[in-house]
Formats: structure tokens, C-alpha cells, sequence
């Protein structure tokens, strides 16, 4: 068996085969359903030709899985101690054996393949090292046989194995450090320099791969920081085809797939971060491979099942598998469902292979829900045709005010009794808020930035930057970028809506005069950077909702919020795991319909009318700047509008949520307030986040009293601290 193809960097191009004008479609395969380890393996156990499945303490038989046993794993606190299954024969007897390296016994070792009685397999302990989140196979030393590199989280290293001579089934393991920066959430293997050595990389910088990768000195370069809990492996490739290798990561505890851009001048090297997708979370593992026999290999991502037992963002959200494609013409990406639904996502270890032997390349996801296959329907199969994947679908719901209930998949209303009940309520909530605002955009539209400073002006505490960035293709975004004096690294920072109308000659509200919205000015003096773009049609946004590529005004403003906190994204100071929103007026329901969308918002102050959707309140809704369909198909009965401003909120739950709620707002009806702050309390009482939710509810009209803001900011501080 060649391991090869199932090392670091997992690239398959495969060429002549006739292939599908839509691309593949992946069929799921129950292996395991009830299987819990994180880790896999793709080989050939018991050499009859076919490919097996390992996982864990089992091995699976191909072509029916019949499950054989193959060894004990240890248990430790909960989760099975093999956190990766890595194929490769050490003692040289011509029988795959695997690799093992594990966080809770810290524990680096590899299992002996008993040979041909394929009886229990030996374990045999390298090293004790300290946690690793996980591992992979690498060529670091270029000497044609694949290495060990650890993802140490406190220390760095990594492994080879010498077959020691005149002996039978006897290796020696040498540890080679590496230095400590190195160590953290993630790391990568690959050309950074194009020096034709294999360079590292980690969550802060990269090392430079010596001459002699044994005993040379490796050089850190402290040149980018990507997020603090980066998948395993960061990828290192060519992205844009501009002849230098660039790095694709996940967030493996939080939200979004992103891609850092190698730019060279000379040799001076710059690195420019873009956001592929921030729609779902949990990304800890990434594979490469050319899935759709095109010749040029995607990146596949899969959501992670209860990496932080439900303490992570998201992790009660559907569990996706996608695949992704780079654009060369709009510099974005193309991404396919391979995935949907409850259970088949990637643990720590997945792998691609032709389990089939069929042509092309299938996935196999294993996960404590589930050990799955996905066979690859890409080659032509007239006898066994197969259906696309599908998203979510939405849910009908009696009563928006009764959270506390779920549509099963077998049609039927159930009670919300857990998180993992409240995550597929909210992805409902979801689906149905995109019946009437039209689908949230793809990673295809997402182009690069192109971040312009058009003005730049010393205000008192802070820098105002006047910007405008790309939202997307032909649309720019003018905005207000506002970097406190005292700004250092790790500082928090706040999206702020709705707040950018003239009240003089430069000065737009929210950042100067007396209007109420001046919450970015106070915000800022106060050291949050603060991002206060345009609503479309208002301020400086010149927009004509009738060339809109999105079905409604709303969901092109809330496209463009997202596309503010790339940008927020991309100043070196901002903490991007305490970022929040605030907004008044449309600008706070757009904070609520943002922050539902995306979970890179960590805590929302929303300064609105707060209530049912009523006949009157449609009328305003209807317009071509917020929810067109509401007239086309929900004006006549408000009651067969599919979402509600109790779901939009619940979607934040347990995420913490400010309310100003004014009693006697002139635009909306507001009997309500304090029937949705009724619908709401049991729903953060269940999810354990009852101090999470706060309504205030000011006897006042449409604003956003300084006293009140004055209280949302401690609140805010105690959120972001």
C-alpha cells in the first residue's frame, strides 16, 4: 500500500476518468453510527487488495465493514485516549502499522499490526511528550520517509524512526526540538519560503527549515498571527497561483475558514488575511484533494462534533461537510455541500482515499457522532444514480412565542429540553428568516477587501479612518474605522450600525453632534475599535435595490455587516474573539439579525422597537430597503410570517443580549416588549445563560437615552472583558 497519498498534505490528480458536469456527489455510508473516536485510518489490514476503515479499538472490513476488534484504548476523562490513527509500516515486516499522539495521557505512540493471524495489536509508547491536540505524517527531512509532527500545545518537536539493524521488528524513535514558538493550536508543513524545504507553522509565525533539519537551527518568523485555535494541519499551498505557497486554516473551537495571502516584494514578504467563510464553526481539521478529477485539488472542511462538550460557539449547530474551490477570476471561493445534518462531520484525524477503487476519491469521517463514508459518486454510474445533498430545510412553527419546541425529523413538535434540542430550533429559525430576506451569500461572492482609506482625521481619544471596502462583486461599502490611541494588541471591538446620517459638514452622527447615536464616539474613547459602516441606501451608500443580486435590502446590509467584521478582521489590534455589535433604530434589528447570522459576535446591544410583527408593522417592513416578499407573500396575514423577533433573539441564545426597548416608539407598535422578554427568560434559563439576557424598557420614544447607553457599556464590559 502506498501511505503516501494519506499523509500531510492528502493531493490526488487524477486524469482521463469521465466526470460530472455538477461536480461530485457524496453518498452517505453508516459504517459506525455509534462510534465515538476522533481518529481513522485508511488501509489494507488484511492485504486481500481492498482498503479497510481503522478506527480506534476496531477495524472495519471492507467491502461489508464488518467490525473486528483490534485493541483496548484507554479512556480518560470521558474521550477515548487516540486522537490520531497514522498509516505506516515502522518495523519494516511489510504490515501497516498506525501512529497515535494524544492530549489527555500525552502520549506519543505507535500499534503494532500483529501480521498475518491479525489477532490484538501491540501498543508501543514513544514518548510522553505533553498534550497534542493531534498528528500528521511529513517528509520534514526530504530523506523520502515520512516523519512524525506533533501539534504539541505546549512544546514543539518532532519524530523519526530508524529500523535497527540486525534485529527483528526493533525501532529506534529520535526526537528532534523544535523552538517552543512554534507551539500552540495547529500547525502546518510546507514551502513558506520557496527554498524547496519543508517549513512549519504555527498559530503566530512560521520556522524556517534549516540545511540539515536534523541538527541546523531552525529560524522563527514572528510574521502573522492566524487565530489562537487554528486547525490541524494549517494548510500551505500555492492558493492563487502566483507562484508562492500560501496558508488556508480553520477555527477549530470558533467560527470561520480563512486563507493568508503570501504578497513578495523583492525579498521583503507581507501577508494579507481574507475570510473564505464565517457561516459555521468547529472547523479542526482540513484535508486537500482533488475530489472532482479537475486537476486541481479543493480544500475539504468538516464541522467537529462536541470539542468542548457544547462550550464552543456553534457546537449545537448542524454539522456540515464542505468542499471548497478558489476562484481565480473574483479571487473568491466556490463552496459545495458534500454534508448536512446532525451526525457526519471530522473528528481530529478524517481521510480521503479511493475506497472504492473506483477512480475517484471518497471521504471517510470519523467523530465521537458517528464513523461515516462518503462514497464519491463523481464517475459515471447510471445503475446507481444519487442525489444532491441537502442544506437545512426550513420548519413551520404554530407559535413564534413558544420557544420551547423543536420540528423532529419525522414532522412532529417536540419539547426543547437541551442544547442539542435549541440547535435545531434555532437552525430552523435560520432557514425561515432566509423564506423572507432571501439566502445568506456564499463564500462566491466574497472577494478580497480592498480596503481604501479615504480620509484620516485625529479626533479626541481615537483616529477616525473614513473607508470604503468591497462587499462584494461591483459593490463598495463606505464606512468609519475608529483605532483608539491606546489600542495594543488584543483589544475588543464593536460593529455599530445605523448611525452614519449627516448632521453637519463632515461629522456624521454617532460620531459627533447630539444626536443619540454617538455611541461609536463614546465606545472608542472608551478603547474599543469600533467599525460604523453604511446601511444601503443611507449616509454615503449610494445603492438601487433594483440591481440587488440579494432577494431583499436587509440581507444586503446584513452581508455587508459581515463583510465589516472581515475588516475588523484584518486590523492588527483586534481581539477577534471579543467582538460585539450595537445598533439603534433599523440599525439594532440588523444587529439582531446579524449576530444571528454570525457567530464571530460575541455579545449584541440591540436599541430598537421591540415585538410581534403586526399588520401596521409590515407596511414598513415591505419596503425595497428591508424585506420585499413580506408584501408579496405574508402582507395579507402577518400571523404566516415564518420567523418573529422571538426567534431572531432566541437565535442569539446563550450568546448575552442588551435590549433597550422603548415603550412609546412612534414607528412600531411595541405592546409586545414585554411578551417577548417573557418568551425569552425560560429559553436562557434552560441554555444556562439566564444573566446573558437583559431588557431594558425605558419610558421613552424612538432613542437610545444616555443614561441607558451608559448602562449597556458596563454591561458591555463585563462581556468583552
Amino acid at each position: 500500500m502506498n501511505t503516501g497519498r494519506l499523509s500531510f498534505l492528502l493531493l490526488v490528480a487524477l486524469s482521463g476518468q469521465p466526470t460530472r458536469g455538477d461536480g461530485p456527489v457524496f453518498v452517505r455510508h453508516d459504517v459506525n453510527p455509534k462510534s465515538t473516536y476522533s481518529a481513522c485510518a485508511v488501509m489494507d489490514v488484511n492485504k486481500d487488495g481492498k482498503l479497510d476503515i481503522v478506527a480506534g479499538g476496531w477495524w472495519y472490513e471492507a467491502p461489508t465493514w464488518q467490525k473486528h476488534f483490534l485493541r483496548d484504548v484507554e479512556i480518560i476523562r470521558g474521550r477515548y485516549d487516540d486522537y490520531s490513527n497514522l498509516p505506516i509500516d515502522i518495523n519494516g515486516d511489510g504490515w501497516p502499522d498506525l501512529i497515535s499522539a494524544n492530549y489527555r495521557s500525552r502520549t506519543l505512540y505507535w500499534i503494532e499490526h500483529p501480521g498475518k493471524k491479525l489477532g490484538p495489536w501491540r501498543t508501543h509508547v514513544v514518548a510522553v511528550p505533553g498534550p497534542m491536540e493531534t498528528a500528521r505524517l511529513v517528509d520534514i527531512d526530504g530523506d523520502g520517509q515520512l516523519d512524525v509532527l506533533p501539534n504539541g500545545t505546549q512544546w514543539a518537536a518532532w519524530w523519526e524512526f530508524r529500523r535497527k539493524k540486525g534485529t527483528r521488528n526493533q525501532v529506534e524513535w529520535l526526537r528532534h526540538d523544535l523552538p517552543k514558538e512554534l507551539a500552540g493550536h495547529g500547525v502546518g508543513a510546507g514551502d513558506i519560503n520557496g527554498d524547496g524545504r519543508i517549513d512549519l507553522v504555527g498559530p503566530t509565525g512560521w520556522l524556517e527549515a534549516p540545511l540539515d533539519r536534523r541538527g541546523g537551527r531552525w529560524l522563527w518568523h514572528p510574521e502573522f498571527f492566524l487565530h489562537r485555535d487554528c486547525s490541524i494541519p494549517i494548510l500551505v499551498f500555492d492558493v492563487d497561483g502566483d507562484k508562492d505557497n500560501d496558508i488556508v486554516y480553520g477555527r477549530g473551537h470558533r467560527t470561520g475558514l480563512y486563507w493568508l495571502e503570501q504578497i513578495r516584494s523583492g525579498e521583503k514578504r507581507t501577508w494579507q488575511r481574507h475570510a473564505i467563510d464565517t457561516s459555521w464553526s468547529q472547523l479542526h481539521s482540513l484535508l486537500r484533494a482533488d475530489i472532482d478529477n479537475d486537476g486541481v485539488a479543493e480544500v475539504i472542511a468538516g464541522k467537529r462534533y462536541m470539542g468542548h462538550d457544547g462550550r464552543d460557539p456553534g457546537e449545537y449547530d448542524p454539522m456540515y461537510i464542505y468542499c471548497y474551490q478558489f476562484q481565480p477570476r473574483t479571487r473568491s471561493w466556490r463552496r459545495m455541500l458534500i454534508s448536512a445534518g446532525w451526525h457526519a462531520g471530522f473528528g481530529l484525524d478524517p481521510k480521503v482515499a479511493d475506497l472504492d477503487g473506483d477512480g475517484d476519491l471518497d471521504l471517510v469521517a470519523p467523530g465521537r457522532s458517528g464513523l461515516f463514508w462518503f462514497e464519491n459518486r463523481l464517475i459515471s454510474k447510471n445503475e446507481r444514480p444519487a442525489t444532491p445533498p441537502k442544506d437545512i430545510a426550513p420548519a413551520s412553527y404554530p407559535d413564534h412565542a413558544n420557544l420551547l419546541v423543536f420540528r423532529h425529523d419525522d414532522g412532529t413538535l417536540r419539547k426543547v429540553t437541551n442544547h442539542a434540542d435549541w440547535g435545531r430550533r434555532r437552525a430552523h429559525v435560520l432557514a425561515n428568516m432566509q423564506l423572507v430576506m432571501g439566502s445568506l451569500p456564499g463564500p462566491e461572492i466574497r472577494v478580497p477587501l480592498d480596503i481604501h482609506v479615504v480620509k484620516e482625521t485625529k479626533a479626541d481619544g481615537y483616529t477616525r479612518r473614513k473607508i470604503t471596502f468591497a462587499a462584494e462583486p461591483g459593490v463598495r461599502v463606505p464606512a468609519y474605522l475608529l483605532i483608539p490611541d491606546q489600542a495594543k494588541d488584543k483589544t475588543p471591538a464593536v460593529l455599530c450600525l445605523h448611525q452614519t446620517t449627516k448632521v453637519g459638514k463632515d461629522e456624521p452622527a454617532g460620531l459627533a453632534g447630539d444626536s443619540d447615536l454617538h455611541f461609536a464616539h463614546e465606545l472608542a474613547r472608551q478603547g474599543y475599535i469600533c467599525i460604523v459602516p453604511d446601511y444601503p441606501s443611507f449616509g454615503e451608500f449610494k445603492y438601487d435595490f433594483r440591481t440587488n443580486r440579494h432577494a431583499s435590502g436587509t440581507m444586503q446590509a446584513i452581508w455587508c455587516n459581515l463583510r465589516a467584521l472581515d475588516v475588523l478582521e484584518t486590523v492588527p489590534q483586534v481581539d477577534p474573539d471579543r467582538i460585539a455589535c450595537i445598533g439603534h433604530s433599523l440599525g439594532g434589528h440588523n444587529a439582531l439579525f446579524t449576530a444571528a447570522f454570525d457567530l464571530r459576535i460575541r455579545a449584541v446591544i440591540a436599541s430598537c422597537a421591540f415585538s410581534t410583527f403586526s399588520r401596521d408593522d409590515l407596511d414598513s417592513w415591505s419596503s425595497p430597503r428591508y424585506m420585499p416578499k413580506i408584501r408579496e407573500t405574508y402582507k395579507s396575514d402577518a400571523r404566516k410570517l415564518p420567523f418573529d423577533f422571538h426567534e431572531v433573539v432566541g437565535a442569539l441564545a446563550p450568546r448575552p443580549v442588551f435590549i433597550n426597548a422603548p415603550v412609546r416608539d412612534h414607528d412600531f407598535a411595541v405592546a409586545g416588549v414585554k411578551q417577548v422578554a417573557a418568551s425569552l427568560t425560560p429559553l436562557y434559563e434552560l441554555l444556562d445563560a439566564r444573566d446573558k439576557l437583559r431588557f431594558v424598557h425605558p419610558d421613552s420614544g424612538h432613542d437610545f437615552p444616555a443614561k441607558v447607553r451608559q448602562e449597556a457599556y458596563q454591561w458591555l464590559k463585563h462581556w468583552l472583558k
